[in-house]
Protein backbone atom coordinates (compact mmCIF):
# COMPACT_ATOMS: atom_id res chain seq x y z
CA UNK A 1 0.00 0.00 0.00
CA UNK A 2 2.80 2.02 0.76
CA UNK A 3 4.65 3.72 -2.48
CA UNK A 4 8.60 4.06 -3.24
CA UNK A 5 10.06 5.97 -5.67
CA UNK A 6 13.17 6.46 -7.39
CA UNK A 7 14.56 10.24 -7.76
CA UNK A 8 12.95 10.40 -11.84
CA UNK A 9 9.74 8.76 -10.87
CA UNK A 10 9.06 11.61 -7.93
CA UNK A 11 10.11 14.44 -10.35
CA UNK A 12 7.26 13.32 -12.84
CA UNK A 13 5.46 12.42 -10.79
CA UNK A 14 5.38 15.56 -8.28
CA UNK A 15 5.26 17.83 -11.61
CA UNK A 16 2.06 15.98 -12.80
CA UNK A 17 0.30 16.62 -9.43
CA UNK A 18 0.47 20.32 -9.58
CA UNK A 19 -2.45 19.98 -11.54
CA UNK A 20 -3.96 18.22 -8.14
CA UNK A 21 -5.57 21.11 -5.62
CA UNK A 22 -5.59 18.48 -2.51
CA UNK A 23 -2.11 18.31 -3.87
CA UNK A 24 -1.21 21.36 -4.23
CA UNK A 25 -2.70 22.15 -0.93
CA UNK A 26 -1.08 19.23 1.31
CA UNK A 27 2.16 19.33 -0.68
CA UNK A 28 4.24 22.23 1.89
CA UNK A 29 3.18 20.79 5.07
CA UNK A 30 4.05 17.25 3.73
CA UNK A 31 7.44 18.40 2.89
CA UNK A 32 7.98 20.50 6.26
CA UNK A 33 7.27 17.11 8.16
CA UNK A 34 9.94 15.33 5.79
CA UNK A 35 12.29 18.40 5.89
CA UNK A 36 11.95 18.23 10.15
CA UNK A 37 12.82 14.50 10.03
CA UNK A 38 9.06 13.44 11.25
CA UNK A 39 8.90 11.16 8.24
CA UNK A 40 11.03 9.78 5.43
CA UNK A 41 8.38 9.31 2.77
CA UNK A 42 7.97 12.14 0.01
CA UNK A 43 5.29 14.47 -0.68
CA UNK A 44 4.60 12.57 -3.44
CA UNK A 45 5.16 9.02 -1.65
CA UNK A 46 2.44 9.94 1.24
CA UNK A 47 0.45 11.62 -1.89
CA UNK A 48 -0.02 8.12 -3.82
CA UNK A 49 0.34 5.87 -0.65
CA UNK A 50 -2.65 7.86 0.29
CA UNK A 51 -4.44 7.35 -2.66
CA UNK A 52 -4.10 3.53 -2.81
CA UNK A 53 -5.60 3.29 0.66
CA UNK A 54 -8.54 5.25 -0.60
CA UNK A 55 -9.25 2.53 -3.38
CA UNK A 56 -8.77 -0.02 -1.02
CA UNK A 57 -11.38 1.26 1.53
CA UNK A 58 -13.73 2.04 -1.25
CA UNK A 59 -13.29 -1.26 -2.79
CA UNK A 60 -14.17 -3.32 0.27
CA UNK A 61 -17.68 -5.26 -0.20
CA UNK A 62 -18.45 -3.78 3.51
CA UNK A 63 -16.26 -0.68 4.40
CA UNK A 64 -18.20 -0.45 7.87
CA UNK A 65 -16.88 -4.00 8.53
CA UNK A 66 -13.60 -3.86 7.04
CA UNK A 67 -12.41 -0.68 7.21
CA UNK A 68 -10.80 -0.55 11.26
CA UNK A 69 -8.57 -3.73 9.84
CA UNK A 70 -7.22 -1.65 6.55
CA UNK A 71 -6.07 0.65 9.13
CA UNK A 72 -4.45 -2.11 11.40
CA UNK A 73 -2.56 -3.13 7.79
CA UNK A 74 -1.42 0.62 7.29
CA UNK A 75 -0.03 0.61 10.95
CA UNK A 76 1.60 -2.28 10.13
CA UNK A 77 3.15 -1.61 7.01
CA UNK A 78 4.34 1.64 7.56
CA UNK A 79 7.66 2.74 8.94
CA UNK A 80 6.32 4.78 12.03
CA UNK A 81 3.43 5.51 13.59
CA UNK A 82 4.06 9.11 11.81
CA UNK A 83 3.86 7.67 8.34
CA UNK A 84 0.52 5.75 9.07
CA UNK A 85 -0.69 9.24 10.38
CA UNK A 86 0.30 11.41 7.28
CA UNK A 87 -1.35 8.52 4.64
CA UNK A 88 -4.25 8.35 6.56
CA UNK A 89 -4.93 12.49 7.05
CA UNK A 90 -4.30 13.08 3.34
CA UNK A 91 -6.28 10.08 2.67
CA UNK A 92 -9.55 11.76 4.58
CA UNK A 93 -8.78 14.93 2.30
CA UNK A 94 -9.08 12.48 -0.83
CA UNK A 95 -11.69 11.11 -0.14
CA UNK A 96 -13.55 14.19 0.65
CA UNK A 97 -12.18 15.33 -3.19
CA UNK A 98 -14.37 11.70 -4.03
CA UNK A 99 -17.31 11.74 -2.06
CA UNK A 100 -19.26 13.31 -5.32
CA UNK A 101 -18.24 10.20 -7.23
CA UNK A 102 -19.32 7.23 -4.64
CA UNK A 103 -23.10 7.75 -4.05
CA UNK A 104 -24.63 5.50 -1.50
CA UNK A 105 -20.93 6.08 0.50
CA UNK A 106 -20.98 7.34 3.53
CA UNK A 107 -17.87 9.37 3.22
CA UNK A 108 -18.66 11.59 6.81
CA UNK A 109 -18.62 8.48 8.93
CA UNK A 110 -15.92 6.97 7.21
CA UNK A 111 -13.60 10.36 7.89
CA UNK A 112 -14.72 10.35 11.47
CA UNK A 113 -13.68 6.72 11.53
CA UNK A 114 -10.06 7.49 10.51
CA UNK A 115 -9.86 10.58 12.52
CA UNK A 116 -10.56 8.77 15.57
CA UNK A 117 -7.89 6.27 15.09
CA UNK A 118 -5.12 9.17 14.13
CA UNK A 119 -6.74 12.50 15.71
CA UNK A 120 -4.73 12.36 18.61
CA UNK A 121 -1.41 12.54 17.30
CA UNK A 122 0.64 14.87 18.14
CA UNK A 123 1.45 15.85 14.56
CA UNK A 124 -2.02 15.84 13.34
CA UNK A 125 -3.83 19.27 14.26
CA UNK A 126 -0.15 20.93 13.03
CA UNK A 127 -0.60 19.46 10.22
CA UNK A 128 -4.12 20.33 9.60
CA UNK A 129 -3.12 23.73 10.91
CA UNK A 130 -1.00 24.21 7.67
CA UNK A 131 -3.46 22.72 5.32
CA UNK A 132 -5.64 25.55 6.39
CA UNK A 133 -3.36 28.20 6.24
CA UNK A 134 -2.19 27.01 2.93
CA UNK A 135 -6.14 27.35 1.93
CA UNK A 136 -6.36 31.00 3.63
CA UNK A 137 -3.43 31.95 1.55
CA UNK A 138 -4.36 31.12 -1.73
CA UNK A 139 -7.73 32.48 -1.49
CA UNK A 140 -6.42 35.97 -0.87
CA UNK A 141 -4.14 35.34 -3.28
CA UNK A 142 -7.13 34.98 -5.85
CA UNK A 143 -6.06 31.91 -6.68
CA UNK A 144 -9.93 30.41 -5.76
CA UNK A 145 -9.00 26.81 -6.40
CA UNK A 146 -8.91 26.15 -3.07
CA UNK A 147 -10.24 22.32 -1.88
CA UNK A 148 -13.73 23.60 -0.86
CA UNK A 149 -14.29 25.89 -3.47
CA UNK A 150 -13.14 23.13 -6.33
CA UNK A 151 -15.05 20.34 -4.98
CA UNK A 152 -18.25 22.96 -5.32
CA UNK A 153 -17.57 23.66 -8.81
CA UNK A 154 -17.04 20.10 -9.46
CA UNK A 155 -20.55 18.91 -7.59
CA UNK A 156 -22.20 21.57 -9.58
CA UNK A 157 -20.63 20.70 -12.76
CA UNK A 158 -21.36 16.80 -12.35
CA UNK A 159 -25.57 18.02 -11.73
CA UNK A 160 -25.12 17.56 -8.25
CA UNK A 161 -27.44 20.28 -6.35
CA UNK A 162 -27.70 21.84 -3.08
CA UNK A 163 -27.95 18.12 -0.96
CA UNK A 164 -24.97 17.25 -2.60
CA UNK A 165 -22.80 21.11 -1.79
CA UNK A 166 -24.06 21.01 1.76
CA UNK A 167 -23.16 17.41 2.18
CA UNK A 168 -19.75 18.11 1.15
CA UNK A 169 -19.57 21.29 3.13
CA UNK A 170 -20.77 19.65 6.47
CA UNK A 171 -17.70 17.02 6.11
CA UNK A 172 -15.41 20.41 5.98
CA UNK A 173 -16.59 21.99 8.82
CA UNK A 174 -16.78 19.11 11.43
CA UNK A 175 -13.29 18.67 10.42
CA UNK A 176 -12.65 21.99 10.78
CA UNK A 177 -14.27 22.24 14.45
CA UNK A 178 -11.92 19.83 15.63
CA UNK A 179 -8.92 22.19 14.67
CA UNK A 180 -7.95 25.42 16.62
CA UNK A 181 -9.76 28.88 16.87
CA UNK A 182 -7.00 30.31 14.13
CA UNK A 183 -7.96 27.70 11.67
CA UNK A 184 -12.13 28.01 12.64
CA UNK A 185 -12.02 31.94 11.46
CA UNK A 186 -9.68 30.97 8.35
CA UNK A 187 -12.86 28.54 7.22
CA UNK A 188 -14.81 30.93 8.42
CA UNK A 189 -12.96 33.41 5.58
CA UNK A 190 -13.27 30.94 2.89
CA UNK A 191 -17.02 29.89 3.80
CA UNK A 192 -18.23 33.19 3.80
CA UNK A 193 -17.29 34.17 0.29
CA UNK A 194 -18.95 31.14 -0.62
CA UNK A 195 -21.57 31.80 1.14
CA UNK A 196 -22.70 34.60 -0.80
CA UNK A 197 -21.67 33.15 -4.10
CA UNK A 198 -24.16 30.10 -3.66
CA UNK A 199 -27.03 32.23 -2.15
CA UNK A 200 -26.61 31.61 1.73
CA UNK A 201 -27.20 27.92 0.84
CA UNK A 202 -24.19 27.37 4.00
CA UNK A 203 -25.84 30.01 6.86
CA UNK A 204 -26.21 26.96 9.09
CA UNK A 205 -22.70 25.56 8.55
CA UNK A 206 -21.14 29.16 9.44
CA UNK A 207 -23.48 29.19 12.73
CA UNK A 208 -21.89 25.99 14.11
CA UNK A 209 -18.40 27.64 13.25
CA UNK A 210 -19.16 30.75 14.97
CA UNK A 211 -20.89 28.77 18.11
CA UNK A 212 -17.24 26.87 18.29
CA UNK A 213 -15.87 30.35 18.77
CA UNK A 214 -18.42 31.50 21.27
CA UNK A 215 -20.19 34.14 18.89
CA UNK A 216 -23.98 34.58 18.38
CA UNK A 217 -24.44 35.46 14.43
CA UNK A 218 -26.12 38.62 16.05
CA UNK A 219 -22.98 39.62 17.64
CA UNK A 220 -20.56 38.76 14.54
CA UNK A 221 -19.69 42.66 13.89
CA UNK A 222 -19.37 43.78 17.46
CA UNK A 223 -16.96 41.34 18.08
CA UNK A 224 -14.77 41.82 15.22
CA UNK A 225 -13.66 45.32 14.00
CA UNK A 226 -15.29 46.98 10.90
CA UNK A 227 -12.56 46.01 8.46
CA UNK A 228 -10.78 43.28 9.87
CA UNK A 229 -13.82 40.75 9.93
CA UNK A 230 -15.74 39.00 7.77
CA UNK A 231 -19.70 39.93 6.60
CA UNK A 232 -21.10 36.25 6.75
CA UNK A 233 -24.17 36.56 6.67
CA UNK A 234 -25.31 39.83 4.50
CA UNK A 235 -22.05 40.21 2.35
CA UNK A 236 -18.30 39.19 1.97
CA UNK A 237 -14.88 38.56 3.01
CA UNK A 238 -13.62 42.46 4.41
CA UNK A 239 -10.53 41.41 5.50
CA UNK A 240 -8.21 38.98 7.90
CA UNK A 241 -9.48 38.41 11.43
CA UNK A 242 -7.89 40.50 14.17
Amino acid sequence: MIVRLDKEQEKKTHRQLLNNVVYVISHGALKQMMNDGNTRLTPVEVFLSAQKFCETVLALPDIDEGIDDELDYLEEEAAGENDAMLIMTIGTLQMQALSKQHTGVDFGKIIQGIYGRCGDHKLFLPLMSQFAKKEEARWFEGKKTDLLNYELQEIRLEGGGSKEMKSFVENYVNMTLKLTETEIKSCIMVLSALNQEYGHLFDEYLAMLFDKLGIKPTDIHNHFNAGSGCNVFTGSVTGRFE
